[in-house]
C-alpha cells in the first residue's frame, strides 16, 4: 500500500480529519492533500518523517493497512482496502445491508426478522441470527479499520466511520451542501450536491430483490435522495446548466415516475435545451398516467412548467426583434453587505457614461482571492439590469480555478449564441466572431459580465463598439492596460471594514452584531469575505461546538486549515490562495513566501529588498508582480500591505519550500536592515543620545530616500518592536538589545512607554541569557527609564536603575553610570526623597564633567535645578539652570534648551515673576512644538495654565489646562488624570465638556 493510501486508511480508522492530521504533523494541508492524492510528485523526506511520527505508522503498517468499506447505494459491495470481499450467502447480504443502512444505531431483533424472513419465520430464528452475526464478524474482521458489530439489547449495531460507507458519506456531503447553500456559497453547494449524488449507483440494495425496496428506511432514503436531486437541479438551473441536471432528473423519475416536482423540472430542462416538443410530450404522458392511475389532474407545479414550455422565456423582449432578451446573470448571494462606496462609484460611472457618446465602457473590479469581486459584480449587475433592456450576458473564464481555463474566443461564442446566433453559424475565426458580436450589439443596450479574467487581452475582443452597452470584468490581476484601449473605471476591493465584517458574520450565523466574540472572529478572518462566509458556514455545523470554541480554535490552531467548509476542500481560503500563487514566476513566488517572515502586515520596499537580498530596483519589479496579482496591496508609495491570512499562507509556504538556512538568512538581513537604518535615522533625529551597545560593522542597507526620520520611525513602529521581540526569542539575540538601545531616544521623546517596556524587558532577558553584561546594563537602564516615564511603578524604576548604575560602574562606563544616576535622581525626587535626589544628581553632574559628556551634563543640570527649585533652593536652582541653558545652546540641542527654559520659568513662577515666567514658557512651548516633543509640549501647556491661574486669569488657565489634557490623553500619560481631577474640583469643566476633552 502506498503512503497516500495508508494515510487515508489511518484517517478513516481514527476519525482524524485531513486538517487535524496536517496540524499535528506540522505540515500544510496542501502538502498532506497532495501526498494522499499522490499528485504532487515525490514528497520531501522530512514531510514523510513528520507524518510517520504523527500517525505512528511503520513501513510494515503502510503495506498492511486496509480500510473496510460497505456500500449500499446500489448493489451491496464490500471492500477491504483494494480487495473485494465476497458476501455470497443471501441471508448474510440482507443482514449486512440492513445493519449498514442503519449504521451507528441499534437494530432491533424484530426488524432483523422482518428483513430476513418476512413470513414463515423459523422457530430457531434467534440461533440463526446469532450464527449470521458470527459469520459476518469473521468476514469483516475483528473490529479492524474502525468497524465493530456490537450486541445492543436483543439486537445489533454496526459501528462505521463516515468514510466507510456511501450512505454515511452521502449524509455528510448533503449536510455540508446545505450549509454552503444557506450561507450563499451557491456554486460550492451545487458541487457538493453533485458529489453526494455521484455516490448513488442505482436503487438501494438493488441486488437484494424488489420487496426490500419497501423497507421504511429505504423508502425514506430514496425520498431524501430525490430531495437532494431537486436541490441540486435548482442550483444548476440558476446557473444555466440545465443539460447537466437532466441525467439526475431522469434517474429520479425512474424511481418515482409520477413525482410532479421531478417531472416539472425535466420539462423545464428539456425546454431550456431546445427540446420543446419532447417537453410537451412528457407533460401529456404524465397527465395521462396521473388520470389513469390516480384519477387526478396535474398539480400547479407541473402545469406551471407546461406553461413555461409553451412560452419558454418570459423576460423583456429585445428591442428591434422578436427573440427574447437574454438574462444570464447568476443568482445573487442571499446576503450582501457593505461596499457602499464602490457601488456608488460604479453607479456614478454608469450615469456619466450614459450621457456621453464614448464607446466600449468597461468596469473592472479587481482584488485578492476571496475579497468578493464576483459578488460585487453580480450584485451591481442585478441592480442596474433595468438599464439594459436588450439583456444581460455572463461568462466565467475560469481564470482562477481547477477547471480548464477558457479563452476570449469561448466567451465570444457564448455571447453570440446567447444573443440568438445558431451554433453552426458562429464563425471559426476569433476576429470574425468579435466583428459579428459588435454588429449584433450596434444598436442594443446590453450588459456583458466577464468573470475571472486573467489578462486584458481576454477583454478587448468582446468590447462592443457602441456607447450604450457596458462590460463588467472581475480579475485578480492588474488590468490597467485596458485604460489605453477603452473608457474604463477601475474599482479595487480590499477586505471589509470592521462594521460590515461583523454585520455579515451576524447575519449569516443568526447572531446579534453585539456578540463580543464576533469582533475577534472577524479579525481572525482578516475581514476577508470568503473567510467570513466559511466561518459562518462552519458555525452552522453543530459538530464544531460554540462560537467561543471555534474562535479559540482559530486563534490557537491552524487557522487556514480551520477556514474550510466540512470536507469540501475547494471551499477553503487556502484553495483560493493556491490558485493565485500558482500563477507566479519563480522569483516572485520566492518573494511572496518571504513575506511570511515579516513581523507585521506593513512593509517598505527597502525592507523587502533587504529581506530578499536584492536591490531596491530588482525588488520593485518583483513586488509589482505581486501587486498585479493582488497578493499585496500598495498602501502608499514605497509601502505595501498583506492581510493576515495571506501572510499566514506565505509563512506556511516558506516553511514547506525554503530551507531553515534560507529562512534564517532572510530574517537576519531584515533585522540588520532595521538596525542599520534605525541607527542612522535616530542619529539624525536625536543627536547626542547615548548608545551603549556596539553595532555590527556591516555594509549599508537600502536607503529610504528623503523620508523624514520621524516619518520613517512612525511607519516602522510595529515592525521595529516586533523585530526586537522575535530576535530576543529566536535570534540573533544581539539584535534585540542593539535595536532597543538605538530606539531608546525615540521611544523616550515620544512617550511610547508600553512599547519601550516590552522591548527592553525582552532584550534584557536575552542579554542575561547570552551573558552580555554591557547589554544587560543598557537594558536595565532602558527599562528603568521606561518605568520612570510611566510613573506607575517607582520601585521597579529604582531597582533597574540601581542595577544599571552598578553594572556600568563595574564595566567602567562612566557615561552610562551618569545617565543612570540622573534618571534615578528624578525617580527619588518624585518618590518624596528630594534631598537624596540632590546628592545623586550632583554625582551625575560630576561624572559627566569628568568624562566630558556634555549632553548628559546639561540634562543632569536641568534636573538638579528642577529639584532644587522645589526644595526652595532658589540660588542653586537658578545657577544650575542657567548653566544648563548655556550648555544646551552651545550644543544646539533644542530638546535640552526647551527643558532648561521650562524649568527656569517654573523658578520664575515660584518667585512670582510672572512676566519672565510667561516669556520663558512661550519660548519653551515654541521649541517643543517645532521638534514634535508631545510630552514636553503638554507639560508646558499645563505650566502656563498654572501660571495663568496664579495671575488670576481663570479663563486662560482653563484653556491651557484643556489643551494640556488633550495632549496628555493623546499619549496616554498619567498626568491626564491629575488635570481631570483639577478641572473637576474647580468646577471649570462641565460633564459634557469633560467627556469631550477626555476622548480627544
Amino acid at each position: 500500500m502506498t503512503l497516500g493510501k495508508a494515510l487515508r486508511a489511518y484517517r478513516a480508522r481514527t476519525g482524524v480529519t485531513q486538517y487535524e492530521l496536517a496540524h499535528k504533523a506540522g505540515i500544510s494541508v496542501r502538502t498532506l492533500r497532495d501526498i494522499e492524492r499522490e499528485s504532487g510528485g515525490r514528497p520531501q523526506r522530512r514531510s514523510v518523517r513528520k507524518l510517520l511520527d504523527a500517525t505512528g505508522l511503520s513501513d510494515a503498517e503502510i503495506a498492511a493497512v486496509a480500510v473496510l468499506r460497505i456500500d449500499v447505494l446500489g448493489p451491496l459491495t464490500v471492500h477491504d482496502g483494494e480487495h473485494r470481499v465476497e458476501v455470497g450467502a443471501p441471508m448474510l447480504r440482507r443482514l449486512l445491508g440492513l445493519l449498514t443502512l442503519r449504521a451507528n444505531e441499534p437494530v432491533a431483533q424484530s426488524d432483523i426478522v422482518d428483513v430476513l424472513w418476512a413470513e414463515n419465520v423459523p422457530s430457531t430464528y434467534r440461533n440463526l441470527i446469532q450464527t449470521y452475526v458470527s459469520r459476518l464478524r469473521r468476514l469483516l474482521g475483528p473490529g479492524g479499520a474502525g468497524t465493530r458489530l456490537l450486541r445492543s439489547g436483543t439486537g445489533y449495531q454496526l459501528v462505521l466511520e463516515s468514510t466507510q460507507s456511501d450512505i454515511l458519506e452521502f449524509a455528510v456531503r448533503v449536510a455540508d451542501a446545505g450549509t454552503l447553500h444557506g450561507t450563499g456559497l451557491l456554486v460550492a453547494a451545487e458541487s457538493e450536491y453533485r458529489e453526494a449524488l455521484s455516490l448513488w449507483r442505482g436503487a438501494v440494495l438493488a441486488d437484494l430483490g424488489a420487496e426490500i425496496q419497501q423497507l421504511p428506511v429505504i423508502v425514506a432514503l430514496t425520498q431524501r435522495w430525490i430531495t437532494v436531486v431537486l436541490s441540486y437541479t435548482d442550483l444548476a438551473f440558476a446557473g444555466g446548466r440545465h443539460q447537466d441536471a437532466l441525467p439526475r432528473l431522469r434517474q429520479a423519475a425512474a424511481a418515482e415516475p409520477l413525482h410532479e416536482g421531478v417531472n416539472a423540472r425535466i420539462i423545464d430542462a428539456l425546454a431550456a435545451t431546445g427540446q420543446r416538443e419532447a417537453a410537451v410530450r412528457l407533460f401529456h404522458e404524465i397527465s395521462g398516467r396521473l388520470g389513469e392511475l390516480l384519477g387526478v389532474d396535474p398539480g400547479p407545479e407541473l402545469r406551471s412548467a407546461y406553461l413555461r414550455c409553451l412560452e419558454p422565456i418570459r423576460p423583456r423582449p429585445g428591442r428591434g426583434g422578436t427573440r427574447p432578451a437574454p438574462e444570464q446573470l447568476p443568482p445573487e448571494s442571499p446576503v450582501f453587505l457593505g461596499r457602499d462606496r464602490q457601488l456608488a462609484d460604479l453607479d456614478a460611472f454608469l450615469v456619466s457614461a450614459l450621457d456621453s457618446h464614448r464607446a466600449a465602457r468597461v468596469v473592472v473590479i479587481t482584488g485578492s482571492a476571496g475579497v468578493g469581486k464576483t459578488a460585487l459584480a453580480i450584485h451591481w449587475a442585478h441592480r442596474v439590469s433595468g438599464r439594459f433592456p436588450d439583456g444581460q450576458l455572463h461568462y466565467d473564464l475560469h481564470g482562477y480555478s481547477n477547471a480548464v481555463p477558457r479563452t476570449a474566443g469561448d466567451a465570444l461564442t457564448a455571447f453570440l449564441t446567447g444573443l440568438g446566433v445558431d451554433s453552426d453559424s458562429v464563425p471559426l475565426d476569433v476576429d470574425a466572431r468579435a466583428g459579428l458580436l459588435r454588429s449584433l450589439l450596434a444598436d442594443r443596450e446590453v450588459l456583458l459580465v466577464l468573470d475571472n479574467v486573467t489578462g486584458w487581452e481576454q477583454v478587448l475582443p468582446v468590447l462592443p463598439a457602441n456607447a450604450r452597452s457596458v462590460v463588467a470584468v472581475t480579475s485578480r490581476n492588474d488590468l490597467s492596460a485596458l485604460g489605453l484601449h477603452t473608457d474604463a473605471r477601475f474599482v479595487e476591493l480590499d477586505v471589509l471594514d470592521e462594521g460590515d465584517a461583523i454585520a455579515l458574520l451576524a447575519r449569516l450565523s443568526g447572531r446579534s452584531p453585539e456578540t463580543p466574540a464576533l469582533v475577534e472572529l472577524s479579525e481572525l478572518c482578516a475581514r476577508l469575505p470568503l473567510a467570513l462566509k466559511i466561518a459562518a458556514a462552519n458555525l452552522a455545523r453543530e459538530a464544531l461546538g460554540s462560537l467561543e470554541g471555534y474562535v479559540a480554535a482559530l486563534r490557537t490552531g491552524n487557522r487556514l486549515a480551520e477556514l474550510t467548509v466540512g470536507r469540501t476542500e475547494g471551499v477553503a481560503v487556502q484553495a483560493a490562495f493556491d490558485l493565485s500563487y500558482a500563477t507566479l514566476d519563480r522569483d516572485s513566488a520566492r518573494l511572496f513566501r518571504l513575506l511570511g517572515l515579516i513581523p507585521s502586515a506593513d512593509v517598505s520596499i527597502a525592507a523587502l529588498a533587504a529581506l530578499a537580498g536584492d536591490t531596491v530596483e530588482g525588488t520593485v519589479q518583483l513586488v509589482e508582480r505581486l501587486t498585479e496579482n493582488h497578493l499585496v496591496h500598495r498602501r502608499v508609495p514605497d509601502r505595501y500591505q498583506i492581510h493576515d491570512l495571506l501572510r499566514l499562507y506565505a509563512a506556511q509556504l516558506c516553511v514547506e519550500v525554503d530551507s531553515e538556512e534560507e529562512r534564517s538568512s532572510a530574517r537576519r538581513r531584515l533585522a540588520d536592515y532595521y538596525l542599520r537604518t534605525a541607527a542612522r535615522i535616530t542619529e539624525q533625529a536625536y543627536p547626542g543620545m547615548l548608545r551603549f551597545c556596539s553595532l555590527p560593522e556591516t555594509g549599508r542597507s537600502a536607503e529610504e530616500g528623503d523620508v523624514a526620520p520621524k516619518d520613517w520611525l512612525a511607519a516602522e513602529h510595529g515592525n521595529l518592536a516586533a523585530s526586537v521581540l522575535h530576535t530576543a526569542e529566536q535570534g540573533p539575540q544581539e539584535l534585540s538589545w542593539q535595536l532597543t538601545d538605538v530606539l531608546r531616544g525615540h521611544l523616550w521623546r515620544n512617550y511610547d512607554v508600553a512599547t519601550w517596556s516590552s522591548m527592553a524587558a525582552a532584550a534584557l532577558t536575552a542579554a542575561q541569557r547570552a551573558g552580555d553584561k554591557t547589554a544587560e546594563a543598557a537594558m536595565h537602564y532602558s527599562l528603568g527609564a521606561a518605568y520612570r516615564c510611566s510613573g506607575h511603578d517607582p520601585l521597579m524604576a529604582r531597582r533597574h536603575l540601581r542595577r544599571a548604575e552598578r553594572l556600568f560602574h563595574e564595566l567602567d562606563i562612566p557615561a552610562g553610570r551618569a545617565a543612570a544616576l540622573d534618571c534615578l535622581g528624578m525617580v527619588l525626587h518624585h518618590a518624596g526623597r528630594s534631598h537624596r535626589a540632590i546628592t545623586v544628581l550632583e554625582q551625575s553632574v560630576k561624572l559627566c564633567d569628568r568624562t566630558r559628556f556634555a549632553v548628559g551634563q546639561a540634562k543632569a543640570l536641568c534636573n538638579l535645578g528642577y529639584v532644587a527649585a522645589d526644595l526652595g533652593m532658589t540660588g542653586i536652582a537658578q545657577e544650575r539652570l542657567l548653566e544648563a541653558l548655556k550648555l544646551s545652546v552651545e550644543l544646539d540641542d533644542k530638546h535640552l534648551e526647551a527643558l532648561a527654559l521650562h524649568n527656569l520659568s517654573r523658578l520664575h513662577h515660584h518667585a512670582s515673576r510672572y512676566d519672565d515666567a510667561m516669556d520663558g514658557f512661550r519660548r519653551a512651548l515654541s521649541i517643543r512644538t517645532e521638534i514634535g516633543d508631545i510630552e514636553g509640549r503638554a507639560a508646558t501647556l499645563r505650566a502656563i495654565g498654572h501660571l495663568s491661574d496664579s495671575a488670576g486669569e481663570a479663563t486662560t488657565a482653563q484653556k491651557y489646562w484643556h489643551d494640556a489634557l488633550a495632549e496628555f490623553d493623546r499619549i496616554g500619560h498619567p498626568a491626564a488624570r491629575d488635570i481631570r481631577s483639577l478641572l473637576r474640583n474647580r468646577g471649570l469643566c462641565s460633564p459634557s465638556r469633560f467627556l469631550c476633552v477626555a476622548t480627544i
